[in-house]
């Protein structure tokens, strides 16, 4: 039989790797929906873009193809994002009950225990100011000025954005003369999905930079 102090190591090791494991699944959806966005956006401003065809193995596109596979694309990474978001919070909440099981104290950031960062960790580093001493983000910043909490607004940019150009896709889609009623209304449940499940996300990083707590739910 297992003594107590066993079971805590080992709850606390099944812990982290669950939250280690939903950390790099976020860095990939994350990096493959930024990738993604911006190629579409940079075909989209090349003058030559119409005539530009990617290829993907078998499979060639122009850019008229990019838009109707478009709405899907950033439905499904938009998803995963948000998905790993919500795991990232239950994960997290798990990994510290069993540090406090285990040790009696508990992390101070999901920053600090996060071993696979990801291109939007790096970006709430940024610091405008050549002054003052180096910080990193806390989970808490409801008493700072709304200046120090602006690496909330990221992932609502990074929503709002994908979420634009599902629908810019399917605009570009109704003036295509090749997209049919069954093109057309796909991509419309595709983005009205990816908008719906975009809101719980945004409505809690607005909140979080708007000064909650770390005692309101956006964080739990």
């Amino acid at each position: 039989m297992a003594s107590d102090e066993d079971k805590a190591k080992l709850r606390f090791e099944l812990a982290n790797e669950n939250f280690q494991s939903v950390s790099r699944a976020q860095g990939l959806y994350l990096s493959a929906l930024l990738i993604y966005v911006c190629l579409v956006w940079a075909l989209f401003f090349t003058p030559s873009g119409e005539a530009v065809t990617l290829h993907f193995g078998w499979l060639e596109l122009k850019m008229d193809g990019v838009w109707k596979v478009t709405p899907f694309v950033t439905m499904v990474l938009t998803l995963a994002v948000a998905g790993t978001l919500n795991a990232a919070v239950s994960t997290f909440a798990e990994l510290q009950s069993a540090r406090k099981e285990l040790l009696g104290s508990q992390f101070g950031a999901m920053f600090d225990v996060d071993k696979h960062k990801n291109v939007i960790d790096y970006l709430a580093l940024l610091q405008i100011l050549p002054w003052g001493k180096t910080r990193k983000p806390a989970e808490d910043r409801g008493s700072e000025p709304a200046w120090r909490r602006l690496h909330h607004l990221i992932f609502p940019a990074l929503f709002a954005l994908s979420c634009f150009t599902s629908y810019r896709a399917v605009r570009e889609l109704s003036g295509l003369g090749s997209a049919g009623h069954a093109v057309m209304i796909y991509g419309w449940i595709c983005f009205g999905v990816q908008a719906t499940f975009s809101v719980r996300p945004v409505w809690r990083w607005l909140r979080r930079f708007f000064g909650a707590e770390r005692t309101d739910d956006v964080y739990n």
